[in-house]
């Protein structure tokens, strides 16, 4: 069951539109932070601090693949929120801020960042 604590912290994380983007990135792949930045067009940085608030809330998870952590959203949070997701996924696929994301995405391909 969610409680409130936990509603208030999910809204929390979506009332910012670095934080919807990424979501939106994370709903097609996982990724790495540099093409997070480089696909939203602000720093590391940032995104680094908008991961580590998702992160917190379980919102998404990572892994390590050597030098790289790749993030993807948490299985149990998209499963225990399902229907929010439902919505994101359709608002996502109406505006054009998160389309021009998805075409940057499938055009960047996969290489690695650079070091």
């Amino acid at each position: 069951m969610i409680t409130q604590v936990k509603v208030s912290t999910i809204f929390k994380m979506l009332s910012d539109t670095n934080r919807l983007r990424i979501i939106n990135l994370l709903m097609q792949k996982e990724l790495c932070v540099c093409h997070m930045a480089e696909l939203l067009g602000i720093t590391q940085t940032n995104v680094s601090h908008h991961l580590a608030k998702l992160h917190a809330a379980s919102v998404v998870h990572y892994r390590k693949d050597g030098q790289w952590i790749y993030y993807s959203l948490s299985e149990d949070f998209v499963k225990d929120n399902h229907q929010l997701f439902e919505y994101l996924t359709q608002v996502f696929s109406l505006e054009s801020v998160y389309k021009d994301d998805i075409k940057t995405l499938h055009t960047m391909g996969d290489s690695h960042c650079r070091a």
